[in-house]
């Protein structure tokens, strides 16, 4: 009997010593490991990521040109070096040391500074846990300076170039390893020094190294700068590594063009996050606010330019749409700077792959994209001499559009903006005077061409014509079919072009229908 209590006894003992053991290295196994230090330097701040296995547990303490963060129950991977020379803007190194009770203590040795940021990112696709230490520099680039110091009057037209990704989002990878936030930053170097050849133009990049820029900084810097255009440069990608193209979009307030577009804006707009974005910064979006400020005429000048980039990239590649595309991308919420994202080609595609790595093809590519800007904003320029044109009032009616005036006086976009010291992304108001030239050949309502021209046959004198305001979903083919007309005599007597584009709230001549002559 007692042989059998004491083996009993034996297997508890026993038992007890494996869940104690278990417990203990179920303890071990759970506490956290740094995993990576990674950096990156900005021009206004040096980041520092440490990449942990789990969800991060720590302390701050900070003084003057120090940054103490300790870890509990944490240990550091045997790949981190006890001290890593950072020597960067803000920051010259970092120092590991563990202490009792498995607590790790990193040391940042800080230079001149203003601010201190750290914050946790959560495990996010293939990104691990994070911590982020930020050092704010609040410096202000040389390019930036010198363009402030300009006077008013001779500041030059500023486009903005945004190269998409980078830092710790490196977008879309190829097949042979090829990082989108690389190739884009080698376009974006390109396209802006092919527009600073320009006289009277000046082009400004969002971000000029590896380094990640969030949506709000992108945007506020075009604001700042009072930027004529802002251009987000791209490369595709795709699972089926057979697409291929160049393609563009605009700003969509409602639904995307299609499901492609909307997964390509779904996943473009996830930047912040992989990027490593704190919530105070990437959650202050206010959607709805910023979409009621959104100006139509905005969205409008953001196509009409879209359309003209659209014509220069056909010559340098293959379209992968016939038509600019729309989306509900974070990057081109600007309520009065017209904005278009560019998928220069596919890094998906291993053929495009290659093409986009090829300095010749990229300077080819940023040559199309300056020609574009060119053709756009030269209706912007001093086009005319406004003092030689004589001129007169006209009140802004539902509709109007500087475009739509342009056409109805005769004249340029570029002269009705220097007459009215305007500028395109310039609201037009119900009842507003402005100054056009005084050789409208028609009054609001109705126009009657009573004088010959010498080319026209005698069945063509004396037409009468009638103005009509584009609605949603007409097009010159239906508007000719419905008023017994032709496009060719349509686009004749609007004075259009057959690419021009069919505006909403335009208003263009018809013919006038028998019975109301």
């Amino acid at each position: 009997m007692m042989y059998k209590e004491n083996k009993i006894l034996k297997e508890f003992i026993y038992s007890l010593t494996i869940l104690i053991l278990s417990l203990i290295s179920t303890t071990c196994y759970a506490s956290m490991e740094i995993l990576n230090v990674r950096h990156w330097a900005a021009p206004d701040h040096t980041r520092i990521v440490l990449d942990v296995d789990s969800v991060p547990v720590y302390e701050v303490k900070e003084s003057e040109n120090f940054l103490v963060l300790n870890f509990r129950e944490s240990s550091v991977h045997k790949s981190i070096s006890p001290e890593v020379f950072i020597d960067k803007p803000g920051i010259k190194k970092i120092v590991f040391h563990h202490t009792a009770e498995d607590v790790v203590e990193i040391e940042f040795f800080l230079d001149k500074r203003q601010k201190i940021e750290v914050f946790k990112l959560k495990k996010f696709q293939d990104k691990p846990d994070r911590v982020v230490v930020d050092i704010i520099l609040e410096q202000i680039s040389k390019e930036e300076k010198t363009i402030g110091r300009l006077p008013t009057l001779k500041q030059k037209k500023i486009i903005v170039i945004d190269p998409g990704h980078g830092g710790e989002d490196p977008g879309a990878i190829g097949k042979n390893g090829t990082y989108e936030k690389n190739i884009v930053l080698s376009i974006g170097r390109e396209i802006k020094k092919s527009i600073n050849k320009i006289p009277g133009y000046r082009a400004v990049l969002t971000r000029d190294g590896d380094y990640y820029v969030s949506f709000k900084k992108r945007l506020q810097k075009a604001k700042d700068l009072g930027a004529s255009l802002f251009i987000s440069v791209h490369a595709d990608a795709a699972r089926n590594r057979s697409a291929k193209g160049s393609s563009v979009y605009c700003l969509s307030t409602g639904a995307a063009s299609n499901e492609a577009a909307r997964l390509l804006a779904r996943n473009e707009n996830l930047s912040d996050i992989l990027g490593g974005v704190p919530d105070s910064e990437g959650n202050n979006e206010s959607n709805q606010i910023i979409m009621n400020m959104f100006q139509t005429n905005t969205i409008n000048l953001s196509k009409i330019y879209a359309g003209i980039l659209m014509k220069y990239l056909d010559v340098v590649n293959c379209l992968k749409y016939k038509s600019v595309q729309e989306a509900p991308f974070r990057v081109l919420k600007l309520p009065d700077i017209p904005a278009v994202l560019v998928e220069t080609a596919y890094i998906s595609n291993p053929e495009e792959e290659r093409l986009l790595k090829k300095p010749k093809f990229q300077k080819t590519l940023a040559a199309s994209i300056t020609s574009s800007v060119a053709e756009y904003l030269s209706g912007t320029a001093a086009a005319s001499k406004s003092n030689e044109v004589i001129t007169n009032y006209y009140k802004v009616k539902r509709g109007d559009t500087l475009f739509s005036l342009a056409r109805l006086f005769n004249t340029k976009v570029g002269i009705l903006l220097e007459l009215n010291n305007m500028k395109p992304e310039d609201p037009l108001y119900i009842d507003q005077r402005i100054i056009v030239p005084a050789n409208k050949d028609e009054d609001n309502e109705k126009i009657t061409d009573n004088v010959p021209d010498k080319k026209d046959n005698s069945s063509d004198r004396k037409k009468a014509y009638r103005i009509y305001t584009v609605k949603k979903g007409d097009t010159l083919f239906f508007l000719a079919k419905d008023n017994s007309t032709t496009v060719q005599e349509l686009l004749k007597i609007n004075n259009m072009k057959s690419n021009d584009p069919l505006l909403y709230g335009q208003k263009i001549k018809l013919p006038q229908k028998a019975g109301n002559i």
